[in-house]
C-alpha cells in the first residue's frame, strides 16, 4: 500500500526473518467457536490469525493478503460515534450482550432490517438460516425504524433484506413507512429476480423512490451457480435491463470466492463506470457462516481477502483502477472496509480521488457513503481541495478536467440556495461513483476488535440493534418476534 507501511513490516520482521507476531487479538475456534487469544502473526507478507483451543487443538487462518496493507491500515483508525440511545446493558462482555450496549464503539451507519426469512432461491453462499416461517409485520417494521430514529436521529440510509425482500406480500407499504424526512435512501437488497420478470413491481419501485442493492456475483453460468445455486444469467441480465430502462439507482453487490468468481470483478467494474444509474459497487470477500456459508467448500488457509479483491481489481481494469487507489475506511474498523470514489468528469469518466486526494490531509472524504454527502465538512474539505488542485493541477493527471468537475461538485452540492431531501441527494449521486470492499468475518477470522467497532447493524423486532457479524455468528434465531420458535443461541464459553 504506502511506501512506510512496507518499510515498516521489512523492519518489524527484521532482516531475513520470515515470521513475526505482530499483535494479539479476541478471535473464536473453527470448530466449538469458544473465545480465545489470536497471535496475529505476519508470515511471508501474509497475515494469520494462529490459535489454540484448549477442547479442539490449534488452527490458523488466513486473514489479510497482504501484510503492509493490513498494518497500514491502522493509520486510518479514528474514534467512533455512540448512538443516541444504547440498547442493552453491560452484563457479561461482547459479544454476548450485543444490542448495543455501553461498551460499542460505533453508532449505526446501516441499518439492515430482514423483513422476511422467505427466498426465491437457496444460495450455496448464504449467510443467513433461512426458515420460510414469516413476513414482518407493518406495525413491527413501524416499531423498528421508529426505534431507528431515536437511537440515531437521522439515517442516510436503511436496507430491507430477507430472504428476498421483494417477496414480502406488503414490501410497498414497507418501502412507504420507511420513506420519512429522517433517512435519505430505502435500499432493497435483491436477487433481481422478480424486477427482471415484473415490470408492473419495477415501476412501482421506481414510483417509490427506492434503491436497488442488486446482488451480482459474476457474468457466466458456472459462477452463478457456484454462488447462488443455479444459472441465473438471463434472469440478472433482465433484472439490469429494467433497472437501466427505468433509471433506477442501484449499487451491485459482489460477493467474491476464490477461484470461484474473482477473475470476473473487472467486469463488474466496467458496468458501474459505463452507466449512470450505477451509483455504487460494493464488493464482499465471501464470508463461511450461515446456513448455505458454513458449508461452502474454502480452505481457511488459501482465501480471498480485501487486499487481494483490490488487486484483481486492479488487475482487471487496465490502469483505471490501481491498487494505490483504495483507502481503509475510518469510520468502521479499519479491518473491515475498504473503498475508492471516483469523481466523474464532464466527458463520464471516472477518476479515483486518490489521483488528486493525499487521504492523510482529507481524511473526511472517505465516508461509509455510496456518494459523498453534502455536509458541511465535505464542503469545507472541497474548498480547500479545489485551491489544492489549483496549485498542481500541471503535476496531476487530467489536472484541469479534475478542477472543473471539482468546482462543478461544489456549485451543484453548494448552491446559494439550500438543498433538502431528495433533491439534495440525487445532486450529490452525480458527482461522484464509488466501490467499496466489505469483508464480513466468520468463524476463522473473527476479530473481536472490529466487531466492536462494527457499523452495519440488524434492527430486531424486540428492540436489539445488532452489529452484523456478532449476530450473524453468535446470536442470530435468538431474537425472534414473540411466540415464535428460536433456534439454538451458540454459548460463548
Amino acid at each position: 500500500m504506502a511506501a512506510d507501511s512496507v518499510a515498516w513490516v521489512a523492519a518489524f520482521l527484521g532482516r531475513g526473518q520470515q515470521e513475526g507476531v505482530f499483535k494479539h487479538t479476541t478471535s473464536t475456534c473453527p470448530h466449538c467457536l469458544v473465545l480465545l487469544d489470536a497471535a496475529v502473526t505476519i508470515r511471508d507478507g501474509k497475515v494469520y490469525f494462529v490459535k489454540d483451543c484448549a477442547k479442539c487443538g490449534p488452527s490458523e487462518a488466513l486473514v489479510s493478503e497482504d501484510a503492509a496493507y493490513y498494518v497500514n491500515a491502522y493509520a486510518f483508525a479514528r474514534a467512533g460515534t455512540e448512538p443516541l440511545v444504547f440498547r442493552n446493558e453491560v452484563k457479561h462482555g461482547c459479544p454476548t450482550d450485543c444490542g448495543t450496549c455501553s461498551d460499542h464503539e460505533q453508532h449505526t451507519c446501516l441499518p439492515i432490517v430482514e423483513i422476511t426469512d422467505h427466498c426465491n432461491l437457496e444460495c450455496p453462499i448464504c449467510i443467513v438460516n433461512n426458515q420460510y416461517s414469516k413476513h414482518m409485520s407493518l406495525a413491527a417494521f413501524q416499531r423498528i425504524v421508529d426505534g431507528l430514529i431515536e437511537a440515531e436521529g437521522t439515517c442516510e440510509s436503511i436496507a430491507l433484506s430477507g430472504g428476498e425482500p421483494t417477496s414480502h406480500p406488503e414490501i410497498l407499504e414497507i418501502i412507504r413507512i420507511a420513506t420519512r424526512p429522517e433517512i435519505q435512501r430505502v435500499v432493497i437488497i435483491t436477487n433481481g429476480l422478480r424486477l427482471g420478470r415484473d415490470r408492473a413491481f419495477a415501476e412501482a419501485i421506481k414510483a417509490s423512490h427506492a434503491y436497488i442493492a442488486l446482488q451480482l456475483d459474476g457474468f457466466t453460468a458456472d459462477t452463478h451457480t457456484a454462488i447462488r445455486g443455479r444459472d441465473l444469467c438471463a434472469e440478472k441480465d433482465a433484472a439490469l435491463r429494467m433497472l437501466k430502462e427505468l433509471q433506477i439507482p442501484t449499487q451491485l453487490i459482489f460477493v467474491a470466492a476464490k477461484g470461484v468468481n474473482d477473475h470476473q470483478v473487472g467486469q463488474a467494474v466496467d458496468l458501474l463506470l459505463a452507466n449512470d444509474h450505477i451509483l455504487s459497487l460494493n464488493f464482499q470477500p465471501a464470508a463461511f457462516t450461515g446456513l448455505g456459508g458454513a458449508k461452502f467448500a474454502h480452505d481457511p488457509m488459501d482465501r480471498i481477502t480485501i487486499p487481494g479483491v483490490i488487486k484483481r481489481v486492479a488487475e482487471q481494469t487496465d490502469g483505471r483502477l490501481r491498487y494505490e487507489d483504495f483507502f481503509p475506511l475510518p469510520c468502521s474498523h479499519p479491518q473491515c472496509v475498504s473503498l475508492t470514489y471516483l469523481l466523474v468528469l464532464h466527458d463520464g469518466t471516472a477518476m479515483p480521488f486518490a489521483r488528486f486526494v493525499d487521504f492523510t490531509k482529507y481524511g473526511t472524504l472517505l465516508r461509509s457513503s455510496a456518494t459523498l454527502p453534502a455536509s458541511t465538512e465535505v464542503h469545507d474539505a472541497l474548498e480547500e481541495l479545489v485551491h489544492d488542485v489549483f496549485a498542481r493541477q500541471d503535476e496531476i493527471e487530467r489536472g484541469p478536467d479534475i478542477l472543473k468537475a471539482l468546482r462543478r461538485t461544489l456549485d451543484e452540492m453548494f448552491p446559494g440556495r439550500p438543498l433538502v431531501g431528495r433533491e439534495l441527494t440525487r445532486v450529490s449521486e452525480r458527482q461522484s461513483k464509488s466501490i467499496f470492499l466489505h469483508h464480513y468475518m466468520d468463524r476463522h477470522d473473527f476479530d473481536l476488535e472490529r466487531l466492536r467497532k462494527c457499523c452495519h447493524h440488524y434492527p430486531q423486532e424486540d428492540g436489539k440493534i445488532m452489529p452484523a457479524c456478532g449476530f450473524n455468528m453468535f446470536h442470530r434465531g435468538a431474537a425472534q418476534p414473540e411466540g415464535a420458535k428460536p433456534n439454538p443461541l451458540r454459548v460463548i464459553q
